[in-house]
């Protein structure tokens, strides 16, 4: 029959440290049979108590595993029954064989198992009632013996671990295995005594034990632990100190699904000398992790140095110290405060001085020094260490590590964060420098191309098309564009990444336009939900601008947008200002150049082309077009104009018939002043018919509109392909002239065709 040995527990073992004490004081050679049972009455331990003993009742011929309590009569199940010692006298062949059986109780009441002796009544002068009722203490012998024995391998097992961890987890598994009620746990303790629930072992695992655990721990918060039994009896706490160094807090603890159970006296006794006798050696096990620590931590402060010192990229130093930071302080959160823009990956926050911002943090930059503090975080109560990133320059951040309080992780190793934090913050400027100087690099390598690209030119289209594809290649945005004045109330886009956006017009009163026309200073934008682009129908949640200048005054706007978020940094932005003042030169440039150009091929009083012009356009006509005509005017008694009223009215005279002709001819026509009162309109692709008409209306308004009045003489001359297989401008000149002269010696006003 099987034996159900869960259910006695250590009540086995104590049986037979007992049954040593038992027969210590048993007289020598006086036979006997000292025996064990179950709850359920089954035989589980029978020991002699005489050596070679041959004595054997035949009332009791029962072998390991049998029932005892088959038998009406049996003492065994009358102690079961009434709970209480029974005890009976049975006659047999040679003597009156005695029994005897008393329970063994739990606290609840409950009977676990039972104790019993037989003996030879002739050989036992005693009343064995009696007899029984004085084993209780030699049960108790036993059970102590039971304690220190366990708690001697319990330790000797744990010595065997050199870490802490290691050695609290074989220290819970050992007293959940003897106690068999529940589970067991450690809670490390802090400085203070105070549990730390980062630190925490469970024995069995199991999501319901870690779950009623995690319901434990916050009873005790901010509280001292001290030896501790509650719930009746479902939950036994003993701290561990040694020395007055609080260590670890052992937890005995039904979880609420295992009902019906307690724990008693014995198993508390248990807890409290394991805690007792494992001090010192658990004292052993945490210094010595103490000292693999400060290995580990200078260990890693050279690697770390050796390492981001090495390093040339901001990103690589700011990673590697947030990484050595989290294998030290696993349990801690880690922030990172910076004063400049960095394109990391890494979550780190602004520092800034307003409302909200972290007060620690905006110290320890103020003061350039550690600060370490307090503060409530919702129910629980942190410490909070912030270490400024020093470098010989400044301070570039700040680094902030939170954890609860009281933690050793965080208050006795401030020295450490520090230096840390000080070697952190000189390679990051090392680094920041190193990037600083490879970005001015690359502007100056950037500048220079543009000074190039832009040097190569001087056509204004041109050089919006190359500042346009440089800012997109450069600033990698969605889109870009340059703004010029249209007239006082209104901007022009002249162009754009988008060909669609030019010739869009954007009012002076737009945004963010009309801060960088007011202002005459960039901006930078940048916004949460994108919005629209004042130039275009896009979206932009990111903006840059800087103003275009000629004469000291605004003339433009380089606009950079893109849909994202916070894509432009300070250092884009101060290179677009450098863009900026490299095309509004360039701007400049080509307008002036387009200006003397002007003044080359133009008459100063007229506005009119210049002779020279004239020849050029008309030669480039003889090699692309098919035909031509030139119309020769002439002003009728300008001598007498200029002696009756003067020189100056003589000029006006001229600025009046040039507006006139003007106004009557294309765009594609080339009027100019030929020299004196002689003027000429050049008809590129119109026969003698068209031009005709065309100077018959320069005549007529001439005539009607000039102030003095005064009429003009046309002569007019054309030129094909077909007919003149070898025209020139002087020989279509003598033509046109001859047909002038002939106008003016038929009375002029008039118009005569070659």
């Amino acid at each position: 029959m099987a034996i159900n040995r869960k259910m006695l527990g250590k009540l086995e073992t104590v049986f037979m440290y007992m049954s040593h004490f038992f027969l210590a004081c048993w007289p020598e050679k006086r036979p006997g049979l000292l025996f064990l049972t179950d709850s359920a009455g089954r035989l589980l331990h029978l020991v002699p108590l005489s050596v070679k003993q041959k004595w054997k009742p035949a009332s009791f011929a029962y072998e390991v595993g049998d029932d005892l309590t088959a038998e009406p009569a049996s003492v065994v199940r009358q102690a079961l029954v009434s709970g209480q010692l029974a005890w009976t006298e049975q006659a047999e062949q040679d003597c009156i064989c005695a029994c005897a059986a008393i329970p063994l109780r739990e606290q609840d009441g409950r009977v676990r198992a039972t104790i019993g002796l037989v003996v030879p009544k002739h050989d036992f002068p005693y009343d064995l009632a009696s007899y029984m009722q004085g084993m209780e203490p030699l049960i108790y012998m036993g059970y102590d013996a039971y304690i220190k024995r366990a708690t001697s391998e319990i330790v000797m097992n744990a010595n065997r671990y050199h870490r802490a961890k290691d050695f609290v987890l074989c220290v819970i598994k050992q007293i959940s295995e003897i106690v068999d009620k529940g589970c067991c746990s450690a809670v490390r303790l802090d400085d203070r005594g105070y549990m730390l629930p980062q630190e925490r072992y469970t024995v069995p695992g199991g999501e319901e034990r870690e779950r009623h655990l995690s319901e434990i721990i916050p009873r005790f918060f901010n509280k001292r632990i001290t030896p501790l039994v509650a719930d009746e009896n479902r939950l036994v706490i003993a701290p561990v100190y040694c020395e007055g160094t609080p260590l670890y807090a052992f937890i005995l603890h039904i979880p609420p699904d295992e009902a019906d159970i307690t724990y008693d006296v014995r198993d508390i006794a248990f807890l409290q000398n394991v805690a007792e006798k494992i001090r010192n050696a658990l004292m052993r096990a945490v210094i010595s992790d103490q000292i693999r620590r400060e290995e580990r931590k200078k260990d890693l402060l050279y690697k770390l140095t050796k390492q981001i010192q090495a390093s040339i990229d901001v990103n690589d130093v700011l990673e590697e110290i947030m990484k050595s930071i989290r294998q030290l302080y696993p349990y801690a959160e880690v922030d990172l405060y910076l004063t400049v823009d960095t394109n990391t990956s890494l979550p780190v926050k602004q520092l800034t001085f307003q409302a909200g911002q972290d007060a620690y943090s905006s110290q320890a930059y103020m003061e350039g020094k550690l600060v370490v503090g307090h503060r409530r975080d919702g129910a629980q109560e942190v410490t909070v260490v912030a270490a400024p990133l020093l470098g010989k320059q400044g301070v570039y951040g700040v680094l902030q590590l939170t954890a609860a309080r009281g933690s050793h992780l965080l208050s006795t190793e401030t020295d450490y964060l520090s230096i840390l934090a000080e070697t952190a913050g000189t390679a990051f400027e090392n680094a920041r420098l190193y990037q600083q100087s490879r970005n001015l690099i690359n502007e100056l390598r950037l500048i220079n191309e543009m000074t190039q690209q832009l040097n190569r030119t001087l056509n204004l289209d041109e050089i919006l098309q190359i500042v346009t594809r440089m800012m997109l290649d450069t600033f990698r945005a969605q889109h870009c564009a340059i703004l010029q004045w249209l007239d006082e109330h209104r901007l022009v886009v002249t162009s754009a990444s988008d060909e669609k956006d030019v010739g869009r017009q954007v009012a002076v009163t737009e945004q963010p336009v009309e801060g960088i026309l007011r202002e005459g200073r960039g901006v930078i934008v940048a916004h949460s939900e994108p919005q629209p682009v004042p130039y275009s129908l896009r979206l932009f949640a990111s903006l840059m601008g800087v103003p275009l200048w000629r004469e000291s005054k605004v003339s433009g706007v380089l606009l950079v947008s893109d849909e994202r978020s916070n894509v432009f940094s300070f250092d884009d932005f101060k290179l677009l200002e450098i863009f900026g003042q490299h095309t509004s030169l360039s701007i400049t440039n080509a307008m002036l150049h387009k200006e003397v150009e002007r003044m080359v091929c133009t008459d100063n009083l007229t506005g009119l082309y210049a002779r020279r012009y004239l020849d050029e356009q008309v030669t480039r006509s003889f090699e692309q077009d098919e035909h031509g005509s030139l119309i020769l005017i002439d002003i009728d008694h300008f001598k007498q104009i200029n002696d009756m009223y003067g020189h100056q009215v003589g000029d006006e005279v001229l600025v009046q018939v040039s507006r006139l002709i003007k106004q009557c001819v294309r765009d594609s026509d080339i009027p100019a002043r030929w020299g004196g009162e002689e003027l000429a309109v050049y008809l590129p692709n119109v026969n003698t018919s068209q031009a005709f008409i065309i100077a018959e209306r320069i005549r007529s308004r001439v005539e009607a509109e000039t102030r003095p009045r005064v009429t003009i003489s046309v002569g007019v001359a054309k030129w094909d392909r077909q007919t003149h297989r070898q025209v020139s401008m002087d020989t279509l000149f003598r033509k046109a002239d001859i047909a002038l002269y002939d106008a003016k010696n038929r009375g002029r006003n008039q118009i005569r065709l070659a």
